[in-house]
């Protein structure tokens, strides 16, 4: 189940956003984006090593960057 990987993988669920995060990884999907992708290519994502520059958003849409902002300051 997705949610399982996403668990094991020490992801959190934010109800107010509607979004899945690991604030050590700086990776958060929505809701929607898991919903709409396979187990594979959600292990695949959660695996990617990160580059540094703040957070990696999955998203079915590309968040605008104030959204991307709000985000990466509540998530922290």
């Amino acid at each position: 189940m997705k949610k399982d990987i996403l668990k094991e993988a020490e992801y959190w669920y934010n109800f107010d956003r509607d979004i899945f995060y690991n604030r050590k990884a700086k990776k958060a999907f929505s809701l929607e984006f898991v919903d709409d992708h396979r187990e594979e290519e959600l292990r695949e994502h959660i695996q990617e090593p990160i580059d540094g520059n703040g957070w990696k958003f999955y998203f079915n849409v590309t968040p605008s960057e104030s959204v991307k902002q709000m985000l990466e300051q509540v998530l922290g």
